[in-house]
């Protein structure tokens, strides 16, 4: 009977020793069949290409240079010349996809005041998060916000800024 202990104990015994066995939190992730995480948030500045609605494909486009805050809030400047900087919110409402609304003032030659713009923006973002692309709708008011016309149909184009080394980089870095 003696034989049949020694094992046995042995055998409880190791049982009761602590094992460093692997957690959930090392397991549950399949490294191979990861997908990289995307920042899926427009903040950060973007230069983007606007096609007005009704805009015939042999006009270039309007450069925009739009900066995204944290906060949801935007603002952008147009290349024209024709308005003012835009100012507008942006909400996230579904896998890199997101909502914005942009505010205008324009004028004429002599800077009064013609329009007020209000343009309703889809946004789509890349897998990478470096570009976007989207739809517009733009409701154009009058000065005391009375809508003369709402216009679906415009496009845009966008991608993401970033920052760049100076060629004397480096040399910078070495100063004192």
């Amino acid at each position: 009977m003696q034989q049949f202990s020694l094992p046995i104990l042995m055998a409880v015994m190791a049982s009761l020793m602590p094992v460093q066995a692997q957690s959930i939190l090392d397991t549950i992730r399949t490294p191979d069949k990861a997908v990289p995480t995307v920042n899926e948030v427009l903040e950060g500045t973007w230069l983007q290409e606007l096609r007005r609605p009704g805009q015939p494909a042999t006009v270039p486009p309007v450069l925009n240079l739009g900066t995204y805050h944290a906060d949801g809030t935007v603002v952008a400047s147009a290349a024209d010349g024709t308005q003012s900087t835009a100012h507008g919110v942006w909400i996230r409402v579904g896998d890199r996809k997101f909502l914005q609304t942009m505010y205008t003032f324009n004028f004429d030659t002599n800077r009064v005041l013609t329009t007020v713009f209000k343009v309703r923006i889809n946004v789509l973002l890349s897998s990478d998060g470096q570009t976007a692309t989207g739809t517009t709708e733009l409701v154009i008011m009058d000065g005391t916000g009375k809508v003369n016309a709402t216009v679906p149909g415009g496009t845009f184009s966008a991608v993401r800024l970033g920052t760049e080394i100076p060629g004397d980089f480096y040399d910078f870095q070495k100063l004192p």
